[in-house]
């Protein structure tokens, strides 16, 4: 068996929306008899099970998503753990833990813990009383559940990407097909509920970061997930109707689809980290973002420069010789910095509230930085890091820290919309530490690793290494436990009224905490980015 993409080294141990889908500046103007075709048609029930409830969907995402990161970080550790520790597993064994935790971490956690979020979330913030095609959501999360339970046993019975048994590797393929479709079509109902189910006057510049953060990351993923697609379907008709070709070899598979997790697309995982952080931020600070304008544009162009379906080395083995490749390397630190400088300003004229959610979005954003900045150096070739995969390892932990980071972040910001109660104060903030030390520890000594080409006496500290970054791998994976340990201490926590901070801008904060069936069964008239604080300010002028 293989290295999945990243291997190392041996030496290195019906509801009906308008069918005029265009992006408008403003709302469609059927938007609102759509919107009340959706409202009067959409199931009101809460129960998690059986329930085409936008709600009950999305808690169930995010609920799996992180029971699914903790377990993917224990068989991450596992893996990285038997290459410095020889004879601690098996070669089969060991590959098949870090094949299937990679390539988990995308399909499993990053992309369903946000798409769980956005579900639950973004038609409170757009004004929508339920998600767009609420029973197409319904079906994609169970397809979701179906595809990660015959991925987790295809990979238990020595299936997976380049996997040693026949049959459970065309049953891995499948479940592949199945997850990406299943998150493909709830990207479907994010996006769709974004352009088509807005409040009257709100135009996509005044669309809620967060929902726009998923706007940006969804178009991305629709635009390059379905190249995996392409890329299994090569590999399944390959492996199981006899080789006519080389793409279904086992040797061969793993390298078809490591651009998932490289450098760029690897950072299409984390758009939306930029979205929460900045909702988060504006509401603790309890001021209007300066130059929102530009956050929006940034978070576009950093979705932009995170479009990495060309970049596949199997079948394009100079990809990274390329001036396009080199320079989407180094210019999407741009964007991240720029979306810092706007937030650096917001909090210097605010006085936010020192609470987790602020903690846990700080140390997403900061992850990001580092897994780009790690990016960029390895686009210079002098440094030969391109010669090793151990920054892109690196780029990989970070990500995979900063998406638990702000997931956790967004499950403490808005658990009072899940449970009408606060989450418990310190499990989130003993989450921020955890996270920050396990995404440092299990990111940065991989890519101090990958200097070892061109500093040579690095190689002697390569297991000293290795044992730390085995290290910020379990306090990673304690991360997505304490965010589960934080959902359930929401169930008990103290009430929260309808703006639980008491500083709510966006439209979630006027709905009941947790909302209502009947919470915007009419549509609100919005006419700026903060209709809080907008009818704040005509609250105290009156």
């Amino acid at each position: 068996m293989v290295r999945f993409g990243l291997c190392r080294p041996e030496c290195i141990r019906s509801n009906e929306v308008p069918t005029d889908m265009s992006i408008t500046d403003s709302r469609p103007a059927s938007a609102t008899a759509s919107h009340e075709a959706a409202t009067a048609a959409a199931p009101v029930s809460g129960s998690l099970l059986g329930s085409g409830d936008h709600k009950a969907i999305g808690l169930v995402y995010v609920v799996l998503s992180l029971l699914f990161g903790a377990g993917a970080l224990v068989a991450f550790l596992l893996g990285n753990l038997h290459l410095v520790q020889s004879g601690f597993l098996s070669p089969s064994a060991s590959d098949t833990l870090l094949n299937a935790s990679e390539l988990g971490f995308v399909l499993l956690v990053a992309v369903p813990l946000f798409i769980g979020l956005a579900t639950y979330v973004t038609p409170l913030q757009v004004g929508a009383n339920t998600i767009a095609f609420p029973r197409a959501a319904a079906m994609a999360l169970w397809t979701w559940i179906l595809s990660s339970g015959l991925f987790i046993i295809a990979n238990c019975v020595d299936g997976g990407i380049g996997g040693g048994r026949d049959r459970a590797v065309d049953l891995c393929l499948l479940a592949i097909v199945g997850l990406v479709l299943a998150l493909l079509l709830a990207t479907v109902c994010v996006i769709t509920t974004v352009i088509t189910l807005r409040s009257p006057g709100m135009s996509l510049d005044r669309v809620p970061m967060f929902s726009w953060s998923m706007f940006v990351a969804g178009s991305v993923w629709m635009l390059t997930l379905p190249v995996l697609v392409a890329n299994i379907v090569l590999i399944y008709v390959d492996h199981h109707y006899g080789r006519p070709s080389e793409f279904g070899v086992s040797s061969v598979q793993g390298l078809q689809i490591g651009w998932v997790i490289s450098q760029p697309q690897l950072y299409a995982y984390a758009i939306p980290v930029f979205g929460i952080a900045a909702d988060v931020i504006a509401t603790l600070s309890g001021r209007r973002q300066p130059n929102r304008s530009a956050l929006l544009v940034a978070i576009g162009a950093f979705g932009a420069l995170s479009v990495g379906a060309y970049a596949q080395t199997y079948f394009f083995p100079e990809v990274r010789d390329q001036i396009v490749w080199a320079a989407m390397g180094v210019l999407i630190i741009v964007p991240v910095l720029a979306i810092l400088g706007g937030w650096a300003a917001l909090l210097k004229d605010g006085r936010p509230a020192l609470k987790s959610p602020l903690g846990l979005s700080l140390v997403s954003v900061v992850l990001v930085l580092l897994a780009v900045v790690a990016g960029a150096l390895a686009t210079i070739t002098p440094l030969q890091l391109r010669e090793t995969p151990l920054v892109a390892i690196g780029q990989l932990a970070l990500i995979i820290a900063a998406v638990l980071a702000a997931g956790v972040a967004g499950v403490v910001y808005w658990a009072p919309k899940f449970t009408g109660r606060f989450a418990n104060e310190p499990v989130g903030l003993l989450a921020v530490l955890v996270l920050l030390g396990g995404g440092v520890l299990a990111g940065l000594p991989f890519v101090v690793l990958g200097f070892s080409t061109k500093f040579t006496g690095l190689d002697s500290a390569s297991d000293a290494l290795q044992y730390v970054a085995v290290v910020g791998d379990g306090l990673v994976a304690l991360g997505a436990v304490l965010g589960l340990l934080a959902l359930g201490s929401a169930m008990r926590g103290a009430a929260a009224e309808a703006d639980a901070w008491g500083t709510g801008q966006t439209l979630e904060w006027m709905c009941s905490s947790p909302p209502a069936p009947e919470d915007f069964s009419e549509l609100v008239t919005v006419t700026s980015a903060e209709p809080l604080l907008d009818a704040a300010a005509g609250t105290q002028e009156a």
